[in-house]
């Protein structure tokens, strides 16, 4: 195989990876905390799951997150978000 067609290959082979971390994600359930939702610690069990598996970094863990919040969990996580970076 020349070099080419590995570069090649390989790029396919990150796209497809992307594509496929990113329909994972999808999957997850957004979590509002709301009383009648799935419970908190499955729904970070099965995030971290999916997480170590895809190899993500802190910084891309907490953004796919925050993408995954909800009504009160998203308005509990903005009104602290200053006390996560400090």
């Amino acid at each position: 195989m020349s070099l080419m067609q590995e570069i090649e290959t390989n790029s396919m082979e990150t796209r497809q990876l992307h594509s496929s971390q990113k329909e994972a994600i999808k999957k997850i359930a957004e979590f509002s905390g709301e009383s009648n939702e799935i419970d908190i610690d499955e729904w970070l069990y099965d995030l971290n799951n999916l997480f170590s598996l895809m190899r993500l970094k802190d910084e891309t863990r907490i953004l796919e997150t925050m993408g995954k919040l909800a009504g009160p969990a998203l308005r509990w996580y903005q009104e602290n978000l200053r006390s996560f970076i400090n």
